[in-house]
This record gives C-alpha cells, structure tokens and sequence, in this order.
C-alpha cells in the first residue's frame, strides 16, 4: 500500500494546538455496528493523562510498501503551542506527532473520548491501545474511532500524519453517516482523494464557513472511509526465546490464579525461580507490557467475566479480585471500558 510523502498543496493545513499532551471492538470496514443507545461513560469522568513519545527501534509491523512515486504528503509535526483554529466549529485537524491520548501511565492507558477521531499515520508507526488489545499502526494506516471509545494512542518517535477530532453533533445527519464502530484499513489508492478532503475541511474550518460546505465534505471523508482497503496482516511478534515463552506462559496462569491473593510481582517471581526483571523481559517480549499492567489485563478480564456470569455485586467481585476498594474498581473499568460495571452488567444482560 502506498505511502504518502510528497507535497502538492503550497499551505498545508492550518494545523491548531493539542492539549492532549469493551468494550470498544476493532471492527474491520464494514463490520457490525453496536447499539447506538448504549450507555457511555465521557471523558470528563476520568483523569486527564498523557505521556512522552519514545522511540522503538523494533517495530512490530514490518513489510511496509515503500512509498510510491508522486503521492501525497502532509505537513510534518508541530508543536503544542500553535494558536487553535476555528474551535467552534467542532472540528480540529492537529499533527499526529503532537497528539497523545490515554490516562496516566506509560504507555497510557485506554480511556474514552467525548468526540470522534480520524488518525492517519503517513510515516513512522503508532501505537493504538484498546482494552485487551494492541495495534501498531504502520504508515499509511487509517483509523476512524467513534466518540465514547476507550482507547489510548502513541506516537513514535518520528511519526507524522495528522489527526482530525470532530464533534458528534457535526456528524449527526451525515450522508453517508460515519461508522458506528471503530474501523481500520490501509488508504492506498484513496489517499490523494483522503488529503485533498482534509485539506478542504481545513480550509472551511479556517473561515468558519457555513455547514452546507462542511456537510458536504463531511459527506466525502465518510465515503473514502468506506473505501478503505484491507490492512497489512500482522505479523507474529519476534520469536521470544523458549526460556522466555515458557515463564512467560507460567506467569499468565499463576497470576490468573493468585489475584484473590493480593501477591505482589516480587512474590510471583520467586514463585516461579526467577526475578522480577527478568519476569518483565520475558513480558515485554511476548506481550509488549510490563508484567504489572499484564496483571491489571488478568485482573480486569476475570471482572468482566464474574460481571457476565455471575450475580455477584460489583463491589464483591472488587474484593475478589484484588481491588483495592469499589471505587478502585469503577474507575479502572470506566478507563478500560468506557462503562461502570452496573451498566456494562445490565447492557450484557439485555
């Protein structure tokens, strides 16, 4: 799939400030859509958080297409402190370099958008969290993420692209309406088409125009989503040595089977004949996290299960597993899920 990294508009895209700085599926275009009347837990209730770009010599895409001849490229990154544009008319167009998103944590964590997000990664990759799952997004990747989404995003170092963040109530009437689920896929041959929109958004967003053209344009970038091609399969991740995979593997079930316990990382290694750094060599290697936030995924899992299966009150499966109090609990299931767990029980119930 092509890569765009050649110029043809002089301006570029006026480009503003970012103070950023399931469970939500990962649908493929096309997808199924969720109930739209499903409730969603915004943004504002959960802690503000970001955190730097770092570098990652080893991706964990690889086989990218090189960049094709006479593509499109758009304007490299900016820093934070550039005048916004146009904020009132719900739409922001931001360099993907500056834009990071997640609650506190490294890398940050998934927590849920009160608008929607249209990430396009031109060159470099970026990591895109979802609770329970991982995405490194290869050059020429395009995501569409509707508002109420829990998820977290990364930049590498090096990355570029750009980054649209669009009210809901903008997107309301839209024809053809834009998906209802997370979607994904390779712009390729649509790219020029994709910049051009996006230029023409930037443009009407900087005049503040009337919602006719916006409608309009909105329409056409709701069309080239649809026509997003396949994206690059994912490789496995590197062959991890048998001594990693094998203690790796050991952690996952002890840990699964120890979080009534309260055990510690400490006391997991000496359990299993090894240390702490090790565990987590072993841990970045096969799962890409530390073995702490692998027990977080363990613990809230297990929760969602219990919620499913069980009539347990939310605030004894905190207790069994491992939470620190019920409170605890509700918020590192709003930040994963975008739900408390009464209304993600009574949603999974119906």
């Amino acid at each position: 799939m092509a890569t765009h990294d050649a110029g043809s508009f002089r301006n570029g895209f006026p480009f503003s400030a970012s103070p950023f700085g399931k469970n939500a599926g990962w649908a493929s275009v096309g997808g199924p859509r969720p109930d739209p009347g499903a409730a969603k837990v915004t943004d504002g209730s959960i802690p503000e958080g970001h955190a730097p770009v770092f570098a990652d010599p080893a991706p964990r895409l690889q086989n990218i297409a090189p960049a094709a001849p006479n593509s499109v490229a758009l304007p490299t990154s900016r820093p934070y402190a550039q005048r916004p544009i146009a904020r009132q008319t719900g739409l922001r167009l931001l360099p993907l370099g500056s834009f990071v998103w997640g609650a506190k944590g490294n890398p940050p964590r998934p927590r849920t958008r009160s608008d929607h997000s249209l990430i396009w990664v031109t060159r470099g990759y970026a990591q895109l969290d979802l609770p329970r799952k991982e995405r490194l997004l290869a050059p020429d990747t395009v995501c569409f993420i509707p508002a109420g989404t829990a998820f977290a995003f990364l930049p590498r170092a090096g990355a570029e692209g750009q980054v649209m963040l669009l009210a809901p109530q903008m997107a309301q009437d839209n024809d053809p309406p834009f998906p209802a689920r997370m979607i994904a896929g390779m712009a390729g041959d649509e790219g020029a088409a994709l910049h051009l929109t996006l230029h023409e958004l930037s443009i009407e967003t900087a005049r503040n125009a009337g919602a006719a053209g916006m409608h309009c344009l909105l329409g056409m970038l709701a069309l080239l989503l649809g026509r997003l091609q396949p994206l690059i399969a994912t490789p496995d991740r590197t062959t991890i040595p048998q001594r990693d995979r094998s203690l790796l593997e050991r952690f996952m079930n002890l840990a699964g089977s120890r979080l009534k316990q309260g055990i510690t990382i400490a006391d997991l290694a000496e359990e299993l004949g090894t240390t702490s750094a090790a565990l987590d060599h072993a841990c970045q290697l096969g799962r890409g996290k530390r073995a702490i936030d692998l027990i977080h995924q363990i613990r809230l899992e297990m929760a969602v299960q219990a919620l499913r299966e069980t009539r347990h009150s939310p605030a004894q499966i905190a207790r069994d597993y491992g939470y620190a109090s019920h409170t605890h609990f509700t918020r590192a299931f709003v930040a994963a899920t975008g739900r408390t767990p009464e209304a993600f029980r009574t949603q999974s119930s119906s």
